[in-house]
């Protein structure tokens, strides 16, 4: 069983709204660590364009708002 810990990533910090998803799927993505990339999957979205996904989603829901 894989172990998981949450961590709560926010902008500021020297991060943007949009920069923070990037930066979290290209961590948890690392070739290294993930045996070139093969333990990667997804469920309902493209995992090479997932960061820009949830950035889609987030701003769609703002606007329902």
């Amino acid at each position: 069983m894989a172990a998981t810990r949450l961590m709560p990533l926010h902008s500021g910090k020297d991060r943007t709204v949009a920069e923070v998803p990037g930066q979290v799927t290209d961590y948890v993505k690392n070739p290294e660590k993930t045996i070139g990339g093969d333990l990667v999957t997804a469920y309902q979205c493209n995992p090479s364009i997932a960061d820009q996904e949830f950035l889609f989603s987030k701003r769609k829901g703002t606007e329902r708002q």
